[in-house]
Parts: C-alpha cells; sequence; structure tokens
C-alpha cells in the first residue's frame, strides 16, 4: 500500500478542489493507500477516486464523499456509529471498536492491560477508567 504525508494529501485535495470547481486543478487520484488516521474533516472529496485505500481512522467529519469511487477501500458498504463528546473519536464498526486510531476487537479492547492503554496517549487511562464498561457495552449493543 502506497503512503502520502498529510502535507502532500491537504495539497492534493486542494487540487481536487480546483478540480470540482472548474478553475484547473486535477481530480484526488489516491488508488491503494494507506490513508489511515488522516486529518480529511470538511474535505469535498465529490467524485474522487479511493479504491484500495484504507482509510480507517481517518478524520471525515464534515466531508463530501458523493459518487467517490470507495470499491475495496475499507468504508465501502460499511454501516458504523459514532460516540460524541470524547477526547478520541470513537466508532463502532461491525466486526471492531475504534478510539482514535486503536482499532480493535470489543474483545480486544475488553482485555488489553492499563499498561497497553496507558501508552496509546495522555490520559488514555484515567479516561478508559472512567468510560470503559459504558462503551464497551454500547459497542456490544451496536453490534448485535
Amino acid at each position: 500500500m502506497k503512503t502520502i504525508s498529510q502535507e502532500t494529501l491537504q495539497e492534493r485535495i486542494h487540487q481536487h478542489q480546483l478540480w470540482l470547481n472548474d478553475n484547473g486543478g486535477k481530480r484526488l487520484v489516491l488508488v491503494n493507500y494507506d490513508l489511515s488516521c488522516s486529518d480529511l474533516r470538511g474535505s469535498d472529496l465529490s467524485w474522487s477516486k479511493l479504491s484500495g485505500s484504507n482509510l480507517r481512522g481517518s478524520k471525515l467529519r464534515g466531508s463530501k464523499l458523493r459518487e467517490s469511487d470507495l470499491r475495496g477501500s475499507n468504508l465501502e458498504n460499511t454501516h458504523v456509529s459514532r460516540l460524541q463528546g470524547h477526547p478520541w473519536e470513537i466508532t463502532v464498526y461491525p466486526e471492531s471498536l475504534a478510539i482514535g486510531c486503536e482499532r480493535h476487537t470489543i474483545e480486544e479492547w475488553s482485555h488489553f492491560p492499563e499498561s497497553r492503554i496507558e501508552g496509546m496517549d495522555e490520559g488514555a487511562l484515567t479516561w478508559w477508567r472512567e468510560w470503559k464498561d459504558t462503551i464497551l457495552s454500547y459497542a456490544k449493543k451496536i453490534q448485535n
């Protein structure tokens, strides 16, 4: 899978905006790219080609994906539920739970040692101790 820096990605998105508005630029074509954990918030990605790309953990709030080619990407045919109001984006997928850029099964989340949680981010362990039961319970209900 190919990689791209956030800076280069933002420039390519800018060029795509120009293309969408008939002001030159170039259509966004990122086939088989690792875009996991990319910041795509508020981007108009309409008509882009992202087939085969990994979009897991990407920030997509406010993004437009109308008529985008997502074949073979991990967003194709995905039904998700998001929890708001937490320091990290929480997304419940059909087979996993993502908190921030960490995506694991509910079973894995429920058995992680505290040292693993603590190493994920500053303040993660304190937050996890408070919210673990609620988040895992919610995720189980969504997946069933």
